[in-house]
């Protein structure tokens, strides 16, 4: 009796959701975030500028560099392996990707991060498995307060709802305020991030995908992936929207 009750109410719930939103896309149908014409498929991009983002053809099979051969290893993961296993990001952090990536962190455009996470989630479906958990990589507290927001954690939550994989949103702390990465060259960032993050252990949790906007030098992924191999966690890839 209990299980048909919790089998109804789950029903009924899902039987809401879509008609809340049937009823927004009614009242407040999807508007293209760069050129203001009808969205596509009920998504805040429309369809000539969602075809200009730019898929990358054949990339590195584990830090994801656009190289010509697909599934095929780069000269820096052959010559030295990263602490994480995979990287998969769908576009090149170039025209529409950047301009998205950019406005939601330095405008606050919050619906970019809705765009970008569908797009993502449409992407990262088709892979056959899945990991036990995602985790946004975290901004230092006094960064967080100054900006306001963390914009890999707005595009979990869209992976989240749409993957239905749970966010782990406390587990991984940065607690070093470490210098911004833009202005630092690969070595300088590897060095800046040493020992800046903090991981506590979740039960169950055994892989784990890292959510960023965009992989520049992977210099970041790489230290929170030693982190969470280091506390125990097996297999680590990192989802981004966009490779540089």
């Amino acid at each position: 009796m209990v299980h048909q009750v919790k089998k109804l109410s789950k029903l009924i719930s899902e039987k809401l959701d879509n008609w809340s939103k049937l009823a927004q896309c009614n009242l407040y149908p999807a508007t293209c975030f760069i050129c203001n014409n009808a969205g596509h498929a009920q998504m805040d991009l429309c369809q000539p500028c969602l075809q200009e983002l730019q898929a990358i053809p054949s990339s590195c099979s584990v830090c994801g560099v656009e190289i010509s051969q697909s599934d095929s290893l780069c000269g820096k993961c052959l010559k030295k392996s990263p602490y994480f296993d995979k990287v998969i990001t769908p576009y090149r952090y170039q025209g529409t990707a950047r301009f998205l990536i950019q406005s939601l962190k330095f405008q606050k455009k919050h619906s970019c991060a809705r765009i970008m996470g569908t797009l993502m989630a449409q992407h990262i479906d088709q892979q056959e498995t899945k990991p036990d958990a995602l985790i946004a990589v975290p901004l230092h507290s006094a960064r967080l307060k100054e900006r306001g927001f963390n914009q890999s954690e707005e595009m979990a939550q869209y992976l989240h709802k749409q993957l239905n994989i749970p966010v782990m949103h406390t587990s991984l702390k940065r607690t070093i305020n470490t210098v911004s990465q833009a202005s630092l060259k690969a070595p300088e960032r590897r060095k800046n991030l040493k020992n800046a993050f903090h991981y506590q252990q979740k039960e169950g949790v055994h892989s784990v995908a890292l959510i960023d906007d965009v992989v520049t030098t992977g210099s970041t992924a790489n230290e929170i992936a030693r982190t969470l191999k280091q506390a125990g966690v097996k297999h680590v890839e990192i989802w981004a929207f966009a490779r540089a």
